[in-house]
């Protein structure tokens, strides 16, 4: 996963966006969902990119505080299925410290997810040991649906763009 460098993050980090890395993790044509009940809310597993990371540096990072678990993949081992921007309504904007690699502050207007399918390295989830509440594997239809809640309108709509795209590749059924 070649596409997206430092300089890339940098550069989308110097928009005002802050970069998050996505896993889909996949396994027998199913999907990790997680849950939060704090939120009210199944999502995808995912977290911020720090200054000086890769994405797959960022994946393998926030899933050992996730799910911990290190989930040990190499960079080439992960695809970028789709970048989206999702910029928060301007009483948002400033809302979170955002710094450029060089230490420069930016003013956060928003987030730009990389979504990442990632084959299942996950040995015996025991959500105990995650940040979540629960978490299931499931077919596009299921995750389609528990997608089709989530209350935030953009994050919906990229979480419901990778649903299909990974359903398209075949990676989940």
């Amino acid at each position: 996963m070649n596409e997206v460098t430092q300089e890339n993050l940098d550069q989308v980090r110097k928009m005002g966006f802050r970069p998050v890395a996505v896993a889909c993790f996949v396994a027998n044509k199913k999907l990790l969902m997680v849950y939060k009940a704090e939120h009210k809310l199944w999502q995808l597993p995912q977290g911020g990119i720090e200054n000086g990371e890769t994405i797959g540096q960022a994946i393998r990072r926030e899933m050992k505080e996730e799910l911990g678990q290190d989930i040990g993949t190499r960079d080439k081992d992960f695809v970028l299925l789709v970048e989206s921007l999702l910029e928060f309504p301007a009483q948002m904007h400033g809302s979170r410290e955002l710094k450029t690699d060089e230490g420069s502050e930016i003013k956060m207007k928003g987030k730009k997810y990389f979504f990442i399918a990632v084959k299942n390295k996950l040995k015996n989830l025991d959500v105990r040991k995650t940040e979540f509440d629960g978490y299931d594997w499931l077919d596009f239809e299921s995750a389609r649906k528990l997608a089709e809640e989530i209350y935030q309108a953009g994050k919906k709509r990229i979480t419901l763009e990778a649903l299909n795209l990974l359903k398209e590749r075949k990676l989940i059924k």
